[in-house]
């Protein structure tokens, strides 16, 4: 245990001294101040839409949608509204932080032979990703927090630039416990992409391959999701013309890591379809279709299967190679 303990902080100091992470965490800040630089943009100019009339992109806007959209943007722009948002963020651009940081971290091993020299001495083969894997885990928590840090102060500054004022009124301690528990969640759904990067890693024996296996892997799932956001539409609405479609998509989909994800990032209440309407109407959320599920305990027992499955591949790769000539 101490041994594989070593190995954890190994490669916990070999992440930290990296440019490469620092580089990406700045990048992701960066994404967060631009987040709120945007809505106050887009507020700025929806409000002198009010009195001339003209949209941001000088197209003509009523002054009951200028209005409807001012106040919707006003609510985002809340610290409440600001953090809740921060997920997404988190999710989308941190998610392809950790997959590259994962995919250089364990090809490299392979480019440089230090993969080898660590087997030869005789560590265990499911230790080395093993380690890996809780390693990349504990910098991704400590990256989240970072960003969770760091977006208090931005969300204070887009409110005030909504509201003229600070109010934290809205906050309570069952608030700051939801967000955080979102936060831990949005946290904990990376494992089975970092795993499966390990594996990638392992298999392609190199940065440059597994950085294009998990990179793709995951632009894969974003092209499933934008097909989903038509065809379960189009199904809950009872259309058969791309039923046949449907029938094909949703059993793939449903086992992927993103749907896992998205049902324990909101708790058993995935939301496939937001509003595009600029009133304050509320989130519409379509009714799932067999075969999806939104139950949390499935989706933990999902990932944590494909995070088992992609530790053992790895395992068996190393296993199946003469690594150590």
């Amino acid at each position: 245990m101490n041994r594989w303990l070593g190995l954890v902080a190994a490669e916990l100091l070999k992440i930290g001294r990296r440019r490469l992470t620092w580089g990406l965490l700045a990048v992701l800040l960066l994404i967060s101040i631009q987040h709120g630089r945007n809505l106050r943009t887009e507020l700025l100019d929806y409000r002198q839409a009010q009195t001339s009339g003209v949209g941001r992109f000088g197209q003509g806007v009523s002054p009951e949608v200028a209005a409807a959209t001012e106040a919707n943007l006003s609510r985002r722009m809340s610290l409440s509204g600001f953090l809740n948002e921060l997920w997404v963020i988190t999710d989308m651009w941190g998610l392809f932080a950790v997959i590259i940081l994962a995919c250089i971290q364990a090809g490299e091993e392979s480019d440089q032979g230090t993969g080898r020299t660590l087997l030869i001495r005789g560590v265990p083969r499911l230790a080395w990703p093993a380690a890996k894997l809780a390693a990349l885990l504990a910098a991704a928590g400590l990256a989240w927090i970072v960003l969770a840090l760091a977006n208090l102060p931005i969300g204070l500054w887009t409110q005030t630039q909504a509201i003229g004022h600070v109010d934290l009124s809205v906050f309570n301690l069952q608030r700051w416990t939801d967000h955080a528990l979102l936060l831990v969640r949005s946290w904990l759904t990376t494992t089975p992409y970092l795993a499966f990067a390990i594996a990638a890693a392992t298999l392609a024996r190199g940065a440059g391959p597994a950085l294009a296996l998990g990179l793709g892997a995951r632009f894969v799932e974003g092209g499933s999701i934008v097909v989903g956001a038509v065809l379960i539409g189009m199904e809950s609405m009872g259309s058969s013309a791309t039923h046949a479609l449907y029938r094909v998509w949703a059993p793939l989909h449903v086992i992927s890591f993103e749907w896992s994800a998205e049902v324990i990032q909101t708790w058993g209440h995935p939301s496939w379809v937001q509003p595009f309407s600029p009133t304050a109407a509320g989130e519409t959320t379509l009714p799932l279709p067999s075969p999806f599920f939104d139950s949390p305990l499935l989706a933990i027992l999902v990932l944590l299967g494909w995070t088992g499955l992609w530790l053992a591949w790895a395992t068996s790769s190393l296993q199946r190679r003469d690594v150590c000539a």
